[in-house]
């Protein structure tokens, strides 16, 4: 019998419109879930977190940030209860994050892997509009979150079934590219 679920990851750096798109994407495959990396981030006072060097602040853009592990676990009680329920229907997985594609376990996981790229700037207002807990310092963007993209996207160079995909373009458009490589990946797995 054929797999009838399938999970579908969509990175990028912050603000790109990760959670936008699988918002909409959610709503456009029946039987679709969603799940955000930004659950899994650490509490503010964790000991794990590493500090950005010679800075009173920790570093959230690195995969020390977030507990991985258990963000795995609870993508494999997704599969098993996928696997048990025995289900007609086709049930997706959409996960959304910055670092999902850099940690191997997760990364390994996916059917379809899609990443959207914005300019620094753009990255940069967008942020500005957001309201993190705790806040960025005024040096955060310049000194590690730009740094820590450009650092963790070349992470990512390596792994050839990554399609990357312009944010700057109309997010409509951006979502009906998605959309429409999955119908064609469904098609492919299903015949």
């Amino acid at each position: 019998m054929a797999r009838n679920y399938f999970l579908i990851g969509i990175s990028g750096t912050t603000n790109s419109g990760k959670t936008t798109a699988v918002k909409k994407l959610c709503a456009t495959f029946p039987g679709a879930t969603a799940m955000g990396q930004d659950f899994y981030f650490l509490d503010p006072c964790d000991e794990r977190l590493e500090m950005v060097p010679q800075r009173d602040h920790a570093n959230w853009e690195k995969l020390s940030a977030l507990d991985m592990k258990s963000m795995v676990n609870h993508v494999h009680k997704w599969i098993q209860n996928q696997q048990t329920k025995g289900s007609n229907s086709t049930s997706f997985l959409f996960i959304e994050g910055i670092l999902i594609f850099n940690y191997g376990p997760l990364a390994r996981l996916f059917d379809k892997k899609y990443f959207i790229t914005i300019d620094k700037q753009t990255c940069k207002d967008r942020r500005s509009e957001r309201v993190y807990i705790p806040a960025d310092p005024p040096w955060y963007f310049e000194e590690v979150v730009w740094p820590m993209y450009n650092l963790n996207l070349q992470e990512l160079r390596e792994q050839n079934d990554i399609c990357f995909l312009n944010g700057a373009q109309d997010h409509e458009k951006l979502v009906n590219t998605i959309q429409e490589d999955i119908n064609v990946f469904l098609n492919k797995s299903q015949s």
